[in-house]
């Protein structure tokens, strides 16, 4: 039973697969097993334990191919902790926005107006531009029935998709629910993580994201001599069926997809990124569109928006950060791909609509 009070880090923790989880098999997992003494005939005994382990896109080349003329691509960015809503589109004429926030209020000529109801945080300029060029839309009063103030249970419900969640955590996401609906046409670049951790809604019941931390990928990214005859070896034994059996097999093809997906990403981390967190995911989340890899959904995030104390300090840097990534984003956007792409935020839910001591 989970503590109701769970803090949003461990909250997105609990929904979302680990790199070291051990029903995905990499090259750490697999270095496991053998340390642990598990052979092939321990795992191809008939009991399917070999399929569980490796899914059915490690068993194939890592495939990539350039977006179809009609497709778009989605990055989702989401905003962990629960965004204040209310202090990013501004109610200013609505009279209780004052009297319940008094002390925390952002005065009407600081914001950025959009119309005659509603303006932006002061700190959102470029999001404003972009509404200026007819570019943004904001849609207010999104929800769900009988929400409740615990940050896993409203994670999860934006995760998997659905106001009806089941009991428990769910076991797949809207955006791998709509990966599995690809079936065979899916290539396995067609999602990815810019982190280390998939959230759950990345996740489907047979296919899932894949993981790209943002730092890039040490395995299949050396250029010496001696790592180019080691990929080449790699490559080669993966290149046909050994007939050594579908163990052996099965391991030559992750490592071989671990390389494939190096080589598609790693020339994204070729040149200098930007410091902050948001803008340098957003970065890459732009090359790798720019690099034409059939990606159609990259998923983002910024933590930290758990402010309980300090609200107007605290809340103006994340919109700061939300501002300048997204500007980060289109500075490195390849201007062909602009029309194409379409960036969404998400947040768990709210703050409340009155102030606090603190």
């Amino acid at each position: 039973m989970l503590d109701p009070d769970i803090s949003a880090r461990e909250a997105f923790a609990h929904l979302s697969i680990r790199d070291e989880d051990p029903t995905r098999l990499g090259r750490r997992r697999f270095l496991q097993l053998v340390g642990m003494g598990v052979g092939a005939g321990a795992l191809l005994d008939g009991t399917g334990v070999l399929d569980r382990l490796v899914s059915d896109d490690q068993r194939q080349a890592w495939a990539s191919s350039p977006l179809g003329p009609n497709q778009g691509v989605l990055v989702l960015i989401g905003m962990y902790g629960g965004n204040d809503g209310l202090n990013t589109v501004v109610p200013y004429t609505n009279p209780k926005y004052a009297a319940y926030r008094s002390n925390i209020a952002i005065p009407t000529n600081q914001l950025l107006m959009l119309n005659g109801e509603v303006g932006l945080h002061p700190n959102l300029t470029y999001l404003k531009t972009l509404w200026d060029q007819q570019n943004l839309a904001v849609v207010q009063g999104v929800g769900y029935p009988n929400p409740n103030l615990s940050h896993f249970d409203a994670m999860a419900t934006w995760m998997y998709g659905r106001a009806d969640i089941p009991v428990g955590p769910p076991g797949s996401g809207w955006i791998g629910r709509w990966l599995d609906g690809l079936g065979g046409s899916a290539d396995l670049l067609s999602t990815a993580v810019i982190g280390s951790d998939l959230p759950l809604h990345m996740v489907g019941v047979g296919r899932q994201a894949v993981s790209i931390p943002d730092w890039g990928f040490d395995y299949g990214g050396g250029t010496d001599d001696h790592d180019i005859r080691m990929y080449n070896a790699v490559r080669a034994y993966s290149a046909a069926p050994s007939g050594r059996g579908p163990w052996f097999d099965s391991f030559a093809a992750t490592e071989r997809s671990q390389l494939d997906v190096t080589a598609a990403v790693s020339p994204v981390f070729a040149d200098t990124l930007p410091t902050g967190e948001l803008s340098k995911k957003m970065t890459i989340a732009a090359r790798l569109i720019n690099a034409d890899i059939g990606l159609r959904v990259i998923d983002t995030s910024i933590d930290n928006f758990d402010t309980h104390s300090d609200e107007p300090t605290d809340h103006g840097s994340r919109m700061s950060q939300l501002s300048n990534g997204i500007q980060s984003f289109y500075a490195a956007l390849n201007p062909a791909f602009a029309s194409r792409v379409t960036i969404m935020t998400f947040s768990e839910f709210g703050r409340t609509p009155w102030s606090n001591g603190s």
